[in-house]
């Protein structure tokens, strides 16, 4: 499932209070899983940054060191389902380069990702509002905020005044509730 949802790339994370090792297909792209407190599996290295096409902003990945915004309760509320406790691991792409992402796993499947970046120009908001067509706009959420439906579940882009944040759940569709309580814990974690 999570596959389809994130790409050609890999995420590997080390789950060390089991000692065995998860890899999760992935390309950390902002608008799918590209996508918690953590152990620590790996050490990211330097990414190419994400460059999407027309009026939204390029990306910069990885400003922080753990995008684990939302421990193992908020994200089984955002799910509908008991999680691990999220990892935070790396995002191998096909050119070689990596970035962070934080995901959190149901029984034994990928089921939900967070990913940070910053923005080179405009605001994170201004990248939010300039998402795709189709997207659903969640007012009173962060600066900016909007769901966007993708192949195998939704991805929420959420703006703070420094951040662009992404939620992304594989197979599921949380309600605008839980989407706003998901945005207000990650939001509460963020940096100033």
């Amino acid at each position: 499932m999570l596959r389809a949802w994130l790409g050609p790339a890999v995420v590997v994370l080390a789950l060390v209070a089991t000692g065995c090792t998860v890899s999760v297909p992935g390309n950390g792209a902002p608008t799918a899983p590209a996508a918690a407190a953590p152990q620590r599996a790996t050490s990211p290295e330097p990414a190419t940054p994400a460059t999407p096409r027309g009026p939204r902003s390029g990306l910069d990945v990885d400003p922080l060191p753990d995008e684990c915004l939302l421990n193992a309760a908020e994200f089984g509320e955002l799910v509908g389902s008991t999680v691990r406790p999220p990892v935070q691991g790396s995002v191998q792409r096909e050119d070689g380069s990596r970035s962070a992402a934080c995901v959190a796993i149901d029984g034994t499947e990928p089921i939900a990702m967070i990913n940070v970046y910053t923005v080179r120009s405009g605001t994170p908001a201004d990248y939010v509002r300039a998402g795709p067509a189709g997207r659903r706009d969640l007012p009173d959420v962060g600066d900016a905020a909007a769901v966007i439906d993708t192949a195998t579940g939704p991805t929420m882009q959420l703006a703070s005044p420094r951040y662009l944040v992404t939620i992304l759940v594989a197979g599921r569709a949380p309600s605008d509730d839980a989407w706003r309580s998901a945005a207000a814990a990650a939001l509460s974690r963020l940096p100033a």
